[in-house]
């Protein structure tokens, strides 16, 4: 019975010996596969990061060259005007070179303070065109403007100022004018009429009168036509034309209503011119 288990034993001790051998065994099979993969991925890693490599060098060298070669293209025109060599291989002294340096940097100064110069210029005027586009057209002198003008007039004839108000009227005159205002022309052509009379020019007060009087009997003003008639009659009186001056203030009288100080003021001249 000692003798089997013996046996039984050396048995058991076999298996565990062959157990532990297939575990050692599958462990340095798992350790190995582990490493291996490991490998494999390591040298796709680094192939995959050398072949990136790879494109942008690619990529990058013909700009690297492009700016190089304008580097080079830059660095030789400088040498070139700076450092001149001519064919003897003699370089120019220092001071020829810093002095054709600064004189190429004042003339790129020049040429810079130039051109901030014109375009200075187009700004402004293009911001002038801009600020004429957002501003109104400046309105046209009106009536008011007018009627400005004659009481300025007025004033410069009673200062004996004939030309000054002369041309103050003939202003005041193109403003009615151009709104077709009959009656402001009219009264005009009266203020007109004075000047040119007091400044000597009888034939166009002559003129500036009966025009003034047609006008504002077309458009049924008596009262206006009389005082213009009252200024033609003081007219040809001063001219001597004693007749023609009654004529005058005879229809001036006509076209005053009675009882108004200017009819009472006709009837009295014309009693006194009798």
């Amino acid at each position: 019975m000692s003798r089997d288990l013996s046996q039984n034993e050396r048995r058991l001790a076999a298996l565990a010996a062959i157990g532990v051998l297939w575990g050692a065994l599958l462990l340095a099979i798992g350790f190995a596969f582990f490493f291996v993969v490991v490998v494999i991925g390591g040298l796709l890693l680094a192939a995959t990061a050398f072949l990136q490599g790879r494109v942008i060098v690619s990529t990058l060298e013909p700009r690297v060259r492009g700016a190089g070669a304008q580097l080079r293209g830059a660095t030789g025109v400088a040498s070139a005007r700076v450092g001149r060599i001519d064919w003897s291989g003699k370089r120019e002294p220092l001071g020829s070179r810093t002095s054709t340096a600064r004189q190429l940097a004042a003339r790129g100064s020049r040429r810079a303070v130039a051109a901030g110069g014109v375009a200075a210029a187009a700004v402004e005027s293009r911001g002038r065109e801009l600020a004429a586009k957002r501003m109104p057209a400046p309105a046209q002198p009106g009536r008011n403007d007018a009627m400005r003008l004659n009481e300025r007039a007025a004033v410069l004839r009673s200062e004996e100022r004939y030309g000054e108000a002369l041309e103050l009227s003939e202003q005041a005159l193109a403003i009615y004018r151009r709104l077709d205002d009959t009656h402001g022309k009219a009264l005009t052509l009266n203020g007109l009429g004075l000047t040119q009379a007091r400044a000597g020019d009888e034939a166009g007060a002559l003129d500036s009168y009966e025009t003034a009087v047609s006008l504002l009997t077309r458009i049924g003003d008596s009262h206006g036509a009389g005082r213009v008639l009252a200024n033609l009659g003081v007219l040809h009186r001063g001219q001597g034309h004693d007749a023609q001056a009654r004529a005058a203030w005879s229809e001036a009288l006509e076209r005053f209503e009675p009882g108004t100080p200017e009819h009472n003021r006709m009837a009295e001249q014309l009693k006194l011119a009798s």
